[in-house]
């Protein structure tokens, strides 16, 4: 019976010492599975990586990024829901607000000074404004007391529960200061604002400088809390009935306007601003610009604004034709903005100088060769309303 115990208990203590010997097997085996699965994903990873980056080579986007955000304004309507529009815009803008704008400001301003290798130098200042900001805030000294004593002298409600939102707005306002790292230019180009910051100041206006902050903001909490003011010429930020003027660094309440919109209508306003003359653009075709006011319109929510804000657009861009003879370009605008004397001066002056182009035309046979320029003529005419000048084609026309 003894040795029958003895048998059994050495055959329990082998079996178990076989089951444990199976289960580190199996272990192992598990381990060596998954350390092999890792290494086939960082692999693939790596890969997918490098031959995105080859891709991008090729391709005008310095990022997958602004490919998405260049295909979000390609594909927008004004016929698309606005609350679709928003959610599309909202989620590039929390992305990453400074691609978004800067391209837009490339497809719809045409700058030529945005080439691909620019525009990665200002993503990679931007992330330098943004370090240099983070590292401020480390050591800043503004705090709840101090913002609070700021509002109640201004005579201005501080916004509860909103703490260390309003305090973040205040360190980008100290970090922003006028004078310091910050100068005013007005109608200037984004560019300007992404300037390398430990060489050179950045350079906006209220449009720009605005974004900006919107776009610090992003770093630490979600934009959608914030909203603009529109006033005349002119845009603030705003934040729970407190109005900061982006421009100076300060908290106020403009009284003349309670226009307060979604932080997204930012780039609806960027995109109707006036190009900045001192730099440089392509020419933009009609069917952008009307593409742009689509856009501008589609993501509004206050679109009475927005349309007189395009009215002034139009007539903007129609007098830089104008100014540049482009006729055909400012005829466009002007019947846009609905600006019917200066239709008619441009009328006459393209009028004018389809007559210098015809000039040297002697015989029927040479006047042939111009038989487009003198039915351009006669539409011109009859959109004077000049029947003398109208007769005078009209019977060169009928002796063709």
């Amino acid at each position: 019976m003894e040795s029958l115990r003895i048998y059994l208990g050495a055959h329990y203590v082998l079996l178990f010492e076989r089951l444990n010997f199976e289960k580190r097997s199996l272990s192992s085996k598990i381990y060596s599975q998954t350390f092999l699965y890792a290494i086939i994903v960082f692999v693939m990873k790596t890969f997918w990586k490098i031959l995105g980056w080859i891709v991008l080579l090729f391709t005008p986007y310095v990022s997958f990024f602004e490919w998405k955000v260049d295909r979000f304004f390609t594909h927008v309507k004004s016929t698309d829901r606005l609350s679709d529009i928003k959610d599309d815009l909202l989620f590039l803008m929390r992305k990453n607000l400074i691609v978004t704008n800067i391209w837009m400001e490339k497809k719809f301003k045409g700058y030529q000074y945005l080439s691909k290798g620019k525009r990665k130098l200002m993503y990679e200042n931007a992330q330098k404004i943004s370090e240099k900001f983070l590292k401020f805030c480390e050591t800043s000294k503004i705090d709840e007391n101090f913002v609070r004593a700021e509002i109640k002298e201004k005579d201005l409600t501080y916004p509860e529960g909103g703490t260390e939102k309003i305090v973040f707005l205040r360190n980008i306002a100290e970090f922003l200061k006028l004078g310091n790292l910050y100068n005013y230019i007005a109608t200037s180009s984004f560019g300007k604002l992404l300037n390398d910051p430990e060489k050179e100041k950045l350079e906006g206006d209220c449009n720009q400088i605005v974004t900006l902050y919107i776009y610090l903001f992003s770093l630490k909490y979600d934009i959608n809390e914030l909203n603009i003011k529109l006033l005349p010429e002119h845009v603030c930020l705003h934040f729970r009935n407190i109005d900061i003027e982006a421009t100076n660094g300060t908290f106020v309440r403009y009284r003349e306007s309670t226009d307060v919109l979604p932080v997204t209508e930012i780039i609806s306003t960027n995109m109707l601003d006036i190009p900045d003359f001192r730099e440089e653009a392509v020419v933009i075709s009609p069917r952008v610009m009307v593409k742009s006011a689509q856009l501008a319109y589609a993501t509004s929510s206050l679109r009475s604004l927005v349309e007189k804000n395009l009215k002034i657009a139009y007539t903007n861009l129609g007098n830089s034709a104008y100014k540049a003879n482009d006729f055909t370009a400012a005829i466009f605008y002007f019947e846009k903005s609905g600006d019917f004397e200066m239709l008619k001066s441009c009328y006459a002056k393209e009028y004018n100088s389809l007559i210098e182009r015809v000039s040297s035309v002697k015989t029927v046979v040479d006047a042939k060769k111009y038989k487009s320029t003198y039915e351009r003529m006669l539409f011109l005419a009859q959109k004077m309303g000049d029947s003398k000048l109208e007769l005078e084609v009209r019977k060169i026309l009928g002796q063709m």
